[in-house]
């Protein structure tokens, strides 16, 4: 299996890598000249790469027509608090594996963890990355902004939008799948530990949001999001 490799966008021609790629193809994995790559975009490109002689110590590689893999036929959408520490470091890159478009830091009222700057939101799309090019996913999951729930709501446009609810009236989540439309993305609300204001849930209410249930139990945020989202991969690996 060749190794594969991230670019941001895939052009035919001779493309230089940055350090961190060239040590890991030339030190770790130890390839000469010659030697051939997969690459891969942000888009879900993929291209041959073979490595060519460079003068310099960076790794160059000649680039074939790339080619446009088939984007997958339904798209869905994480926002959800974001768990403590590196908890949070390991739910984006499961999100990740799992085939998730997007994924939306969400600043909800009972948040612990607000994340501010770029530091954060760069890691977890080095994160998402690393996790695409482990999973062989197509593209690589988009980090998008820190969002407020109103944010997220005023941009719901045609989107399914569930949010996961503890309430024993809550739809419990297979029988919601069976209803879901797959050609309408679909974006699932995760909230804090603390759970969701009574404010919020009157928003959602407003909005005509669905509340769906996982299990009896109360779930830590990376728990929830990891499951919910795998139910929601498995759904739309199946079909119409």
């Amino acid at each position: 299996m060749k190794r594969r490799i991230h670019l941001p966008t895939l052009e035919v021609g001779r493309v230089e890598l940055s350090d961190e790629q060239s040590h890991y193809l030339r030190d770790v994995l130890r390839l000469d000249v010659g030697a051939e790559v997969e690459l891969f975009d942000d888009a879900g490109a993929v291209a041959r790469g073979v490595l060519i002689p460079s003068e310099g110590r960076r790794v160059m590689v000649e680039v074939d027509m790339p080619r446009i893999a088939a984007q997958p036929q339904w798209r869905w959408t994480i926002a959800s608090a974001v768990p403590k520490a590196n908890r949070a470091d390991w739910m984006i890159e499961k999100l990740s594996e799992l085939g998730a478009s997007s994924y939306v830091p969400l600043a909800a009222g009972r948040s612990v963890v607000v994340p501010e700057g770029q530091n954060k939101m760069q890691r977890w799309q080095r994160l998402a990355v690393e996790a695409a090019k482990q999973s062989r996913r197509r593209g690589v999951m988009v980090i998008e902004p820190l969002k407020t729930i109103a944010q997220i709501l005023d941009q719901q446009g045609d989107r399914q939008v569930w949010y996961l609810s503890t309430e024993l009236n809550a739809l419990p989540i297979a029988n919601a799948i069976a209803r879901l439309d797959l050609g309408r993305e679909l974006l699932l609300l995760i909230g804090p530990e603390g759970g969701w204001t009574e404010e919020e849930i009157a928003l959602f209410a407003a909005h005509g949001l669905t509340g769906v249930k996982l299990t009896e139990t109360i779930l830590r945020t990376e728990t929830a999001a990891l499951a919910a989202a795998s139910v929601v991969a498995c759904r739309g690996t199946s079909g119409h």
